[in-house]
């Protein structure tokens, strides 16, 4: 049997991978939501503004393809980059393309529904791992990137 989260720093031993990650997710999601408008801008200046009438499903796909490209890339939106977090799975390692789908979705359905994502909230704010409903249901985590040899 596998121990759930064995190869992810331990929050009560290696508290500093966790240290301000909720915080830290906060400002990524502020940093991402602006790099989405400012694509989903672009993109329909591009269409000679006709994707201004339907902008709020041009904000949805730019911003499911940013996240699960970034996330696919380097486990880490540009937001989480900046702010020098990154998500990881429950065997420690980096996101796949696979998982950076499902993830995004999650993370789509919480913030569509105002009490799932107030409840991702309270979790972030009160679990040793500050993981967010998503992260639970998948058994994955966010924490302060680690050091790269």
């Amino acid at each position: 049997m596998t121990v759930p989260y064995a190869n992810l720093p331990d929050p009560d031993r290696q508290a500093g991978f966790y240290a301000g990650v909720p915080f830290k997710r906060l400002v990524a999601f502020i940093v991402d939501l602006l790099v989405i408008l400012i694509a989903a801008v672009l993109v329909s200046l591009l269409s000679l503004g006709l994707f201004f009438f339907v902008f709020l499903f041009v904000v949805t796909v730019v911003g499911f393809l940013y996240r699960v490209t970034t996330l696919a890339n380097r486990s880490a939106t540009w937001g989480m980059r900046l702010t020098g977090i990154e998500l990881r799975r429950h065997d420690g390692e980096a996101f796949s393309f696979g998982d950076a789908v499902l993830h995004t979705a999650g993370f789509y359905v919480s913030v569509a529904l105002a009490p799932v994502q107030f409840l991702s909230i309270i979790l972030m704010l009160t679990t040793p791992r500050g993981q967010s409903l998503t992260d639970f249901f998948f058994g994955t985590v966010a924490l302060n990137r680690m050091a790269r040899a």
